[in-house]
């Protein structure tokens, strides 16, 4: 059975978005109530973006598959987390949004070409095989390992959802 742009995208989406969450309870344990403003202010090097970025990034690259593919309203949400709580609640509207999504939302937008930022045109297949996917986790991935330099005791089975 052949997947569809949605297989591939919205339900992997939506549970590594639902593990970073979980990821993110951990680290509030790990660093204490009260000291919730250093995991958010987190960079592997200073000229980086802190953490809080690659959360609005990951959120932004699932939007805008939702919205170039999936046919969801064009959302705009301020980059303006502040605290843990907003940082979720960024998370929670970006699961929701994918989540209103139809599955066969996709369908037949494999060879349609979407203009990326005035940069790119790229078919659905590319966009989502091509940036989409590798820029989600681009972000997930440093968000990961931001925590895990600050000794989160996270491992694998938490970045790949299982626990």
């Amino acid at each position: 059975m052949p997947f569809s742009l949605y297989d591939i995208t919205v339900p992997t989406f939506i549970k590594h978005l639902k593990a970073l969450t979980k990821i993110i309870d951990k680290a509030v344990a790990h660093v204490g109530e009260g000291n919730e403003s250093k995991i958010l202010e987190l960079r592997l090097i200073e000229d980086m973006k802190a953490f809080t970025y690659q959360i609005q990034r990951m959120s932004d690259g699932a939007k805008g598959v939702a919205t170039r593919l999936g046919g969801a309203e064009p959302v705009v949400w301020e980059d303006n987390e502040k605290t843990i709580p907003e940082v979720r609640e960024r998370i929670r509207k970006t699961i929701a949004l994918l989540e209103s999504l139809d599955p066969k939302s996709m369908d037949g937008k494999e060879e349609v070409e979407y203009d990326l930022f005035g940069k790119f045109t790229l078919t659905g297949a590319k966009y989502v095989l091509e940036m989409a996917i590798p820029n989600f986790f681009f972000h997930y991935t440093t968000a990961y390992a931001l925590l895990r330099k600050e000794g989160v005791p996270i491992g694998k089975m938490d970045y790949i959802g299982m626990v």
